[in-house]
């Protein structure tokens, strides 16, 4: 009896440190879950800006109402008084004179069949009675005559720069006036709103309004 004691007692103190050993059980800790994020939206398309309209260009003149180097119309510069009344129907001549630095000459005013309400056209002759008139220059303010590139009375002047250049500025009898030699015209100026009439081509506003056109030889 004596011997199996110290046995069961050995048992017993082998199994309590064995439970010591062991310790608690450990629990898998979760796994941490990242924190949701907001979704980013797709980027928004925006649509280009519609394209402007190019500017209307003014209807092209028919072949009695356009301008060209020496020609209005049918009517051509340095022709007879004759060849001219020949071409123009009477009734829309109108003989009288103008004066020009103390000098009378003769001149015809010419009605617009097609527009009657409009300004005549002023068809300047130069000569004399033995030799017989020419026509030297016209002076137009109708808005109904317009070159191929549609300048006309009422254009800015920086479309005839554009096409024909300005060779001079000048204040004349008519007024401000500029100049383009390549087509032989000149663009009679409105002056309002400049404070001074320009001495240069580079001095002139564009959008200065042509407000009557010489045509010279």
């Amino acid at each position: 009896m004596k011997s199996f004691l110290p046995f069961l007692f050995g048992a017993w103190a082998a199994g309590v440190l064995l439970t010591a050993c062991d310790g608690p059980s450990v629990r898998n800790a979760p796994t941490a879950t990242p924190p949701a994020t907001a979704s980013t939206p797709a980027p928004q398309q925006v649509p280009a800006p519609p394209t402007p309209a190019p500017a209307a260009r003014p209807e092209a003149p028919d072949s009695l109402h356009l301008l060209s180097p020496g020609r209005v119309g049918v009517l051509r510069l340095n022709m007879k008084e004759a060849a001219l009344r020949a071409i123009i129907p009477a009734a829309q001549l109108r003989r009288t004179t103008r004066q020009l630095e103390g000098i009378d000459y003769p001149v015809y005013e010419m009605q617009d069949p097609r527009h009657p309400d409009a300004p005549p056209s002023v068809l300047e002759l130069v000569g004399d009675d033995d030799e017989g008139y020419r026509l030297w220059r016209v002076h137009i303010t109708s808005p109904h005559y317009r070159t191929a590139e549609g300048v006309g009375v009422g254009s800015p002047v920086g479309l005839a720069r554009s096409h024909y250049g300005i060779n001079t500025v000048e204040v004349a009898d008519a007024g401000l006036v500029a100049v383009s030699d390549e087509v032989r015209m000149s663009w009679q100026l409105d002056m309002a709103g400049l404070s001074r009439p320009p001495r240069q081509p580079t001095e002139l506003p564009p959008a200065t309004r042509i407000r009557g056109i010489y045509l010279f030889r």
